[in-house]
């Protein structure tokens, strides 16, 4: 039997539809909920973001940025798309639960498992994505990346968070990161990268990798600034 591992655990609907319907959504995306929600709208305000601008918040999930997102922005210009519906659904139950409904248009919230962008408005001056690309191999990365390009205005930012290791690490070797204690490996979900990775799949996609840091994620992501050009 092959002792392979599946590209991530997000791609079991199955098993996140049990959870889901076990009233547990919020450990699916990896729980610290009001932690790294508000981690995560925090920085994006801190980086230029205004109400009036549309953002695009990939994967989703069910919503734990996106509840300070949609509170924050005018009405209708939050945009999040996920690969599972059963964690979109679950994230609307969170913005009514929130007083939020007239500020999200179901429409608003897209089911993509390819980063398609399809049924979505371009001309995004803001995109995120948290915790998403740790749990995808670099492929499908640069899928996201070239794709994601028309649908940002010229001059547009996208984030992203990556678990980070040295160039001289070897990428086939597990690493555990602090804070948090999280092991990774090249080879499977989840997934840690050198910034050389980003910054040769971001060469076909229009982008410009402008910096990297630490923005104070509790299990030790690292975020990665792109500007469309």
């Amino acid at each position: 039997m092959s002792s392979r591992r599946p590209i991530s655990q997000y791609y079991d609907e199955a098993a996140i539809r049990a959870q889901v319907a076990r009233g547990d959504h919020r450990s699916v995306v990896g729980g610290l909920w009001q932690e790294i929600g508000q981690l995560q709208f925090d920085f994006l305000k801190g980086r230029g973001l205004q109400p009036a601008h549309r953002l695009l918040d990939i994967g989703c999930g069910c919503l734990r940025g996106g509840v300070h997102f949609v509170r924050y922005l005018d009405s209708g210009n939050y945009f999040g798309t996920d690969l599972s519906q059963a964690l979109l659904d679950a994230g609307l139950e969170e913005i009514a639960a929130n007083g939020l409904v007239e500020k999200l248009p179901r429409g608003n919230l897209v089911l993509d498992a390819e980063f398609s962008f399809a049924g979505l408005p371009p001309q995004f001056e803001f995109a995120i994505a948290v915790s998403v690309f740790t749990h995808l191999p670099l492929n499908l990365i640069r899928v996201c990346l070239e794709r994601l390009a028309p649908e940002l205005v010229n001059g547009g930012l996208f984030y992203a968070t990556l678990i980070e290791i040295a160039d001289d690490f070897p990428t086939w070797r597990t690493a555990e990161h602090r804070p948090g204690g999280v092991v990774t490996t090249g080879a499977g979900d989840p997934y840690h990268y050198r910034l050389a990775d980003f910054l040769y799949v971001a060469k076909g996609a229009t982008h410009f990798i402008q910096g990297r840091g630490d923005f104070g994620h509790p299990r030790g992501q690292r975020m990665l600034e792109f500007e469309k050009i």
